[in-house]
């Protein structure tokens, strides 16, 4: 290792980006080391400190280094206002040597609510706060090569500040791709930003409220707004507005669209979304409203390749005509955690619709209803779920919504066992029925010929079972390789596809 040049060591120390500890060992092996693993510690130095063993000790060390590549004229202003003696101990002052290295050069994500949690700990003055704050700003901006990220929220110091007309602003912030903020921020900030940033494809607003004139002019002068993610904590407001913005000036290049607690975005201007090719609504509480069941019954997303769907009311009939108006591109449908109380006429068409129109499917929510009473052989095929699982050959993994299971398993492990394709690698059920060991030990046994299998059930169907016994069937077929894992939980989760 120690004879690696540098080209080297920075594509390998690129995969201890994450690990601040690691990198920091690096920097004391030699000279090299150190060179090649500064850029990459100095590329987030803002970012969360969570397992770092003296969190307090790291802050201190970003401040006093970031203080020490101050140019003198800026620290002799400081120092007249008595920055630099007034609230800092010795001890930080002796750390306010000449830097090694031209740190803010190095920069590429600025997080401005920790750098602000970063000077607050080395001062309880706000007038100190806010001046060392915008000194430090206007010194990252005007040194880094290129800024990509910018993580703001709600905070009435940053509107003050001209980013914009910082020495080097228009070539570091025209390189920005990636900005997360909310919509409270003064809209004085966002026509800052729109001065040079034209280049933003990733925009997270982590608190929607209302419209902001600021925001909407920044998104209008991008030139290909690829994803876009909303959060909101309430239905007290709304973008409407903003949804105008990206319908007119971002329509063919928004790609990726999530809508979180709450439709921020009007429902009505998702089909002017062309080439969407992720969808994601998650809301809680009331569901949507009749005028946004309309107009998602409605959209039309030719080119949609992931549906995930986290709503408290769902209408199953809902989503099925959104998959029908797709052009078989999609590969990810996901219905949400828990067992919608859904009627089997439109569980059958559901399976039905993703049947016929899903053929590239590689994950996928679905139900299993058993009815004994039925007088027409749904029981048989499910209510189309039969014919999903035959059709979809590429499916990867399911999530099965147990609404009704008579058999304890049987007729279900069967059709898995008969008609699902050798991709199927991960299995997941929710609800409340009765698994028999006896039967899964079976349904494991004909599967020793397919790659290990991820089998998770819900913590109702393992305390509805024989929890003894299928602990005992877990740990043989995992010794055997045949079981990768049984996975108990209270919510099952989504499939992590990563």
């Amino acid at each position: 290792m120690s004879k690696l040049t540098s080209d080297c060591l920075y594509e390998i120390f690129q995969y201890l980006e994450d690990s601040t500890k690691s990198l920091h060992s690096c920097l004391l092996v030699n000279r090299i080391w150190c060179e090649t693993s500064v850029p990459l510690l100095w590329r987030d130095p803002f970012k969360p400190i969570i397992s770092y063993h003296n969190k307090e000790k790291y802050y201190i060390g970003i401040f006093c280094t970031l203080f020490s590549c101050l140019d003198e004229e800026t620290k002799q202003f400081l120092s007249i206002c008595n920055i630099n003696s007034t609230d800092l101990t010795q001890k930080r002052l002796l750390l306010f040597n000449k830097p090694l290295f031209k740190y803010p050069i190095y920069c590429r994500y600025l997080d401005l609510n920790n750098l602000n949690i970063i000077i607050k700990q080395q001062f309880r003055n706000e007038e100190f706060i806010t001046l060392v704050k915008q000194v430090f700003l206007k010194m990252i901006i005007s040194k880094s090569n290129s800024i990509k990220k910018i993580i703001i929220q709600d905070d009435n110091q940053h509107s003050i500040y001209p980013i914009s007309d910082f020495p080097g602003a228009e070539r570091s912030l025209s390189q920005l791709v990636e900005l997360q903020c909310d919509s409270c921020i003064n809209s004085l900030f966002y026509y800052e930003l729109a001065r040079c940033c034209k280049n933003i494809q990733r925009l997270i607003i982590t608190y929607c409220r209302s419209d902001n004139l600021g925001l909407i002019s920044l998104i209008k002068v991008q030139r290909s707004l690829k994803y876009l993610r909303c959060v909101a904590y309430d239905r007290l407001g709304g973008f409407n507005e903003i949804g105008k913005a990206l319908s007119e000036y971002q329509s063919k290049s928004l790609l990726e669209l999530e809508l979180i607690e709450d439709i921020c975005i009007p429902i009505e201007f998702i089909s002017s979304f062309i080439n969407l090719k992720k969808l994601k609504i998650d809301i809680y509480g009331d569901g949507l409203n009749p005028s946004e069941i309309y107009f998602l019954e409605k959209a039309k997303l030719p080119k949609l390749e992931y549906l995930s769907t986290e709503i408290e009311f769902p209408r199953l009939n809902i989503i099925t005509r959104l998959i029908m108006n797709t052009m078989g591109n999609l590969n990810y449908i996901y219905l949400g955690s828990f067992v919608p109380d859904e009627t089997y006429q439109d569980i059958e068409t559901y399976h039905k619709t993703i049947s016929k129109h899903c053929p590239n499917l590689e994950y996928v929510s679905a139900f299993i209803y058993e009815d004994d009473e039925s007088t027409n052989n749904n029981r048989k095929d499910f209510f189309g779920l039969e014919e999903l699982i035959k059709s979809c050959n590429k499916l990867k993994g399911i999530i099965f919504y147990t609404i009704r299971m008579e058999s304890e398993g049987f007729d279900f492990f069967n059709m898995i066992k008969r008609f699902a394709s050798n991709t199927i690698c991960d299995i997941k059920i929710i609800g409340s029925c009765e698994l028999k060991s006896f039967y899964f030990e079976w349904f494991l046994e004909n599967w020793r010929s397919k790659d290990p299998l991820l089998f998770s059930i819900s913590d109702n169907i393992y305390k509805m079972s024989k929890t003894k016994d299928l602990d005992e069937v877990k740990e043989k077929f995992k010794k055997r390789g045949i079981l990768k894992d049984l996975i108990i939980s209270d919510a099952i989760e989504d499939f992590d596809t990563n």
